[in-house]
Order: structure tokens, then C-alpha cells, then sequence
């Protein structure tokens, strides 16, 4: 976050010329040093960006953000510096033409304000019915052609083009097992825990590995989501010690 781009804008909303001041001493004149070993190095100025850690940082981030490109065809998605942008359409012309010229004018505004783009986590999925288009139109964005992938993976949830989530699911399955080999010897058939215990432990370490963004992936095919509950059914019988054929 470049500073003196975010006191301009701060200038600009009109805030009172003392938070404007305190917001600036809060900012500025702020050093850094890196130690490796014993090796200590020379100070450094920081230009930009705020604080990590501090309340304000946040707030301060939201508005310099706040004047982001707006499309009516476009809906711009945020999490923290995580920026999605969709655009939906009958054709998949419509959709890449106005993709595009979204990301012209994203451009542009990150250009103005100084905020650089990671154009290796940059990514373009088309999600649609029917059989996979391999001749699509390329996106470009800050002079760097984007391709057409399958599938992407935004904030933990992997979207697919088919919206099957069969990738997530997937990969939902391996993290837990390597979950559940790290705690199986405190929820195994052979801990000396209480069941109490170890149903705490599920409720706190596995299940949310389970359940995460399940308010989207839920509605998948029965076939992928009968997996999940075949896993669940699995550690649940190891942890009550129950024979296999309980379901």
C-alpha cells in the first residue's frame, strides 16, 4: 500500500486533519532489519504497506481499496488481498470480452495507485455445461497472456469448471487422513482417552477439515459427497472402538 497514495485518499474522504496526522506519524519513518545467524544487516526504510498485525491496518487497506474498478457486468469478490472478479453471460464471447475489459481498467487502477500484481497467482477459469472449449480467447493482463485452466483454488475451496468438486473433495480427503495419522495415537482404538476426549478432538481438528465451504461444495453429486461420509463413518468407528460392519 503505497503512503502517500492511501493520505491522498485519506484527504479526499474528508477525515479530520488530526486522524489524518496521527495516521501519518503512524505510518512513516518506519525501519526494518533482517538477522540471519549472526549476521544482522543495515537498516532499511519502509515505503509502503502497513503494519501486520495492528487493528488499523485493515481499515487503512479498505479504503484504499474502496475506489476498485466497478462493472455492472462484473462482480468483484475480496478477501483481505484475495481479488476475485466474475463475469456471466449466454456466450462465452460476452463473458471474455467483458473479463477483459475489466482487467484493462484493474490494470490501469493498480498502475495509478502502485499496487502490484502477482501475475504467477493469477488465474482464469470458465465455468460452463457441456464439453470443454480447448480454442478459447486468452486473457491478458499486465502484459502477460492468461490461460484457461481447469480448475483454481480460491481461498482453500478448489472450483472446478464443471463445479463438480470432485477435485476438493479430493483433496479434502487426503488432508484429513494426513490429519488423522498425526492424532491417531490420541483418538485410536487403543488410547487411553475418553471418548469424550477424542469426540473433542474430532469436533475441533477433523470435522472442520470435513465441513470447510461445505455451504458450497454441499450441494455436489451424492456420489462424491457419500465419500465424505464413508470417511467420516471410517474414523468414527476407530475412535469407538466399534467392528467394521457398524455403519
Amino acid at each position: 500500500m503505497w503512503h502517500n497514495g492511501l493520505i491522498y485518499k485519506l484527504i479526499a474522504n474528508k477525515l479530520p486533519h488530526y486522524l489524518i496526522d496521527i495516521i501519518i506519524l503512524f505510518l512513516l519513518n518506519r525501519t526494518f532489519k533482517v538477522k540471519l545467524n549472526s549476521t544482522l544487516s543495515e537498516t532499511g526504510h519502509i515505503k509502503a504497506g502497513t503494519p501486520q498485525g495492528s487493528i488499523l491496518s485493515p481499515l487503512l487497506y479498505t479504503v484504499y481499496t474502496a475506489d476498485f474498478p466497478v462493472n455492472n457486468h462484473i462482480t468483484n469478490c475480496f478477501f483481505a488481498d484475495d481479488t476475485a472478479i466474475l463475469a456471466q453471460g449466454s456466450t462465452t464471447k460476452f463473458v471474455i470480452r467483458t473479463l477483459q475489459r475489466g482487467l484493462i481498467e484493474i490494470e490501469k487502477w493498480c498502475t495509478l495507485w502502485r499496487v502490484a500484481i502477482n501475475t504467477d497467482k493469477t488465474h482464469s477459469v470458465m465455468f460452463r455445461k457441456g464439453h470443454p472449449r480447448n480454442n478459447l480467447q486468452s486473457l491478458t493482463f499486465v502484459e502477460e497472456e492468461l490461460s484457461w485452466d481447469k480448475e483454481v483454488n480460491y481461498l482453500g475451496l478448489i472450483l472446478d469448471s464443471k463445479l463438480t468438486f470432485h477435485s476438493h473433495i479430493k483433496y479434502n480427503t487426503d488432508k484429513f487422513w494426513a490429519k488423522v495419522h498425526v492424532i491417531i495415537p490420541l483418538i485410536g482404538r487403543k488410547s487411553p482417552l475418553s471418548l469424550n476426549n477424542k469426540v473433542l478432538l474430532f469436533k475441533q481438528i477433523l470435522r472442520p477439515i470435513l465441513t470447510y465451504a461445505s455451504q458450497i461444495w454441499g450441494l455436489a453429486a451424492k456420489t462424491h459427497l457419500k465419500k465424505v461420509q464413508i470417511m467420516k463413518n471410517k474414523i468414527l468407528r476407530i475412535m469407538t472402538n466399534a467392528p467394521w460392519y457398524i455403519r
